[in-house]
């Protein structure tokens, strides 16, 4: 199931060339990150990458993300040799036993390309850059990347004082037998289905968003309580700071058009179906994304569905205030 256009597709050939490249790289990302970067820019400006990829990457990175949000690619270059992660500490068990880093490095190679940084979080998986859409014992309830269930529709960290600008999902183990979509919507279409007052409501600093289930737990980092905040504006005029049935209107008008919008995104929705070797990157700032489970045919495969991401920002100069010394790409948070 794909509802939006796919811009790239690696055939076979070029999909195993860029693999036996990005194979060869020894550095490990989790523990020697500045040495991993720096083989994927060998790889970037030596390998065997395909010029039409190249130029569907540079198209890409100049449209107006506000029109066009998303980039899908299909078959790219992953891991041939993928361990089926612990159920209790997945994380953990992916540094231990993960000793290939081809999709991490084309996770790189990518957000190279569109000219995005990739960053970490001291709150999520003590700050690694590649992070695991993975469902973790203790979290399998929550509304994260850990969950074993439906999220509702948002943005990535949303109320956080360091906002992602693209979030970048490469497929690495899904069962077709399982129903379990990404959905998409971009904040143009949300924006035109909502009237201009219940617009100007979304405008207006009454709502709460807590701050996300995985920021929170285990916090290395102690936060406090999220401040209010208007829905829409913030990175842009356009920017929708929400998160279904966690964001909050502190008056019966916000409330309302808190309704309206969750109305109008289900209506809107367009679905993935996210498969080994698929990428899918969105700008952060201009769509909302959900997981909708619909029929489950096989419960172990959803147990062991593994994609990974990375979050991404246009400028680590833009940051810099709040990453933690010594770790020019980790939010201190």
């Amino acid at each position: 199931m794909i509802e939006l256009a796919i811009d790239f597709h690696f055939s076979e050939s070029e999909s195993a060339a860029l693999r036996a490249e990005l194979l060869a790289i020894s550095a490990n990302p989790y523990t020697h990150y500045a040495q991993f970067d720096a083989a994927v820019d060998d790889v970037l400006y030596n390998g065997g990458i395909p010029d039409s990829f190249v130029k569907v990457c540079e198209h890409k990175h100049k449209a107006d993300s506000f029109e066009e949000p998303y980039m899908l690619l299909r078959n790219c270059p992953i891991d041939e040799n993928l361990p089926v992660l612990d159920f209790d500490e997945p994380v953990i068990d992916k540094r231990n036993r993960k000793k290939t880093y081809v999709a991490e490095a084309f996770l790189l190679l990518y957000a190279k390309l569109m000219k995005q940084e990739p960053i970490g979080y001291a709150n999520v998986n003590d700050g690694d850059i590649f992070q695991d859409i993975h469902p973790k014992r203790d979290l399998v309830k929550s509304q994260s990347q850990k969950a074993l269930g439906s999220i509702f529709f948002h943005k990535d960290l949303a109320n956080h004082f360091v906002r992602p600008d693209w979030v970048n999902i490469l497929g690495l183990r899904a069962s077709t037998n399982n129903e379990v979509y990404t959905s998409f919507v971009r904040n143009k279409d949300l924006l035109a289905a909502l009237d201009e007052a219940t617009r100007e409501v979304l405008r207006q600093p009454v709502f709460y968003t807590p701050f996300d289930d995985l920021t929170m737990y285990k916090s290395a980092v102690q936060l406090g309580k999220a401040e209010a905040h208007p829905i829409l504006g913030g990175v842009t005029p356009t920017d929708i700071r929400f998160f279904e049935n966690r964001t909050e209107g502190q008056t019966e008008e916000a409330r309302l058009a808190v309704a309206r919008l969750i109305e109008a995104l289900h209506l809107l929705k367009k679905r993935v179906l996210i498969q080994a070797g698929d990428l899918l990157g969105s700008a952060n700032n201009d769509c909302l994304h959900n997981k909708d489970i619909g029929l489950v045919r096989d419960h172990n495969a959803l147990n062991e569905r593994w994609l990974m991401k990375t979050v991404n920002v246009r400028s680590l100069h833009e940051h810099l205030d709040h990453f933690i010394e010594g770790r020019p790409r980790i939010v201190n948070g």
